[in-house]
């Protein structure tokens, strides 16, 4: 959600940059004259926004592959039988009526069958 709001307001801020320059004549070049060091905090406020947002999307991708790679305790239970069958899963693996596990084994839950899913130990 972070990263939406932040590439809506680069892209906003490219439109305005690109809108605000190109409604100027082009001009000759002028001399080349030695450049006055202005609002250094502009520099300073960019460098900034960047490295906040590089560090915000090192932590989101962090979080996002720590949970997707959580391992759950599944329990496959038949509803004519009774059997339960216990699987470890991770939670990025797990689907509505597949998932993969641990060893490598895709299982395919019957319209019959249920799914109980629990934090493993």
């Amino acid at each position: 959600m972070l990263t939406k709001i932040l590439f809506t307001l680069a892209v906003i801020g490219l439109v305005i940059a690109v809108v605000k320059f190109r409604g100027r004549p082009a001009r000759a070049p002028l001399p080349r004259t030695e450049k006055k060091a202005g609002k250094p905090w502009i520099k300073a406020l960019a460098v900034s926004t960047i490295i906040l947002m590089l560090v915000a999307t090192v932590v989101i991708v962090y979080l996002h592959w720590r949970d997707s790679h959580q391992v759950m305790q599944v329990q496959v239970i038949d509803s004519r039988s009774g059997r339960i069958s216990e699987y470890q899963v991770y939670r990025g693996q797990l689907q509505e009526r597949r998932f993969v596990t641990l060893d490598g084994r895709q299982v395919q839950l019957a319209e019959t069958e249920r799914l109980e899913v629990a934090a493993a130990p």
